[in-house]
């Protein structure tokens, strides 16, 4: 018979997967139908991580919480955990690299090397893109051999294999895949602020064009990099949890935070589907269609 935490996992995934999977692929449908510039590149990107992000959450606590993973080796319980983690990591850098884009276009820098950048805005966004693919890689290679995955003799069958890892590498993972791009986030973020702050100074002194299509544009950007800020924040806060004291959370507590990152991918969908006229619009269309199908059923 199920047990309460089994039973709790069923409605978790019920609700989030399907949620989270319609949003993001809404996303991906939308812009690979459009001709892709740099912001559609990331968000398209985004997009595609979270539905891998989401499938293997769902994946790997399905099988660690119905027991699945003892009908196989664990070489696989390994592969999904190397593969999780860079989608995890691949994930904070995507929102990194959207802020960095933001703030390259709706600052007006000094400095000539940002002047340089913001000319080649295309190729700044390429170069993030993969070098970001290739951290988010590299540091969860280590994983092969600085984990030890070792069968449990309980006799319950909610976890059969225990993951040991070394707690100094885990430190550096986290660093590198959520710390690092969590602060330039926050540091685009702030660069964005003092800019809008100085423009909304000199647009006082013109009353008439105070909410201008620019300022517009500007406040909606910095509110879409701030939302994914906070979400990053949670996730961050969630993940240094069950990284760094996986030993000292009960069962199901470990459950219950992993759960959680159940939602992230669809907060971060609405977010950016509510941050972009484009994205807004399409999904509006699409409700409305399936409204009118429904009515006609």
């Amino acid at each position: 018979m199920p047990t309460r935490l089994q039973i709790y996992w069923a409605v978790v995934l019920i609700i989030a997967w399907p949620c989270g999977f319609i949003l993001n692929s809404s996303i991906v449908a939308v812009y690979l139908s459009y001709r892709k510039k740099e912001c559609d590149r990331i968000l398209l990107t985004m997009a595609c991580c979270n539905v891998l992000l989401l499938s293997l959450l769902a994946f790997d606590m399905t099988f660690f919480t119905y027991g699945l993973y003892i009908l196989f080796d664990k070489e696989l319980f390994l592969a999904i955990s190397i593969i999780l983690f860079f989608s995890i990591n691949f994930s904070f850098w995507l929102t990194a690299c959207l802020s960095v884009y933001y703030c390259l276009r709706l600052v007006n820098f000094s400095c000539q090397i940002l002047i340089h950048l913001q000319r080649r805005i295309s190729f700044v966004v390429t170069l993030f893109l993969l070098v970001s693919v290739l951290i988010s890689w590299v540091i969860n290679l280590p994983v092969i051999w600085t984990v030890q995955i070792t069968k449990t003799n309980a006799t319950s069958t909610y976890q059969d294999y225990i993951f040991n890892c070394n707690q100094l590498y885990m430190f550096f993972n986290i660093v590198f895949g959520s710390a690092l791009p969590f602060v330039v986030t926050s540091l685009c973020i702030g660069i964005c602020l003092i800019s809008l702050l100085r423009h909304v100074q000199r647009m006082r002194q013109h009353i008439s064009e105070f909410w201008s299509p620019q300022l517009k544009s500007h406040v909606k950007a910095f509110r879409t990099m701030l939302l994914l800020l906070i979400l990053n924040l949670i996730f961050f806060t969630v993940f240094g949890s069950l990284y760094l004291a996986e030993h000292d959370l009960e069962d199901a507590l470990q459950t219950v935070l992993w759960s959680g990152t159940m939602f992230i991918p669809s907060g971060q969908a609405l977010i950016l589907i509510f941050g972009k006229p484009k994205l807004a619009s399409a999904w509006s269309k699409t409700m409305s269609m399936f409204g009118s199908c429904a009515r006609n059923v």
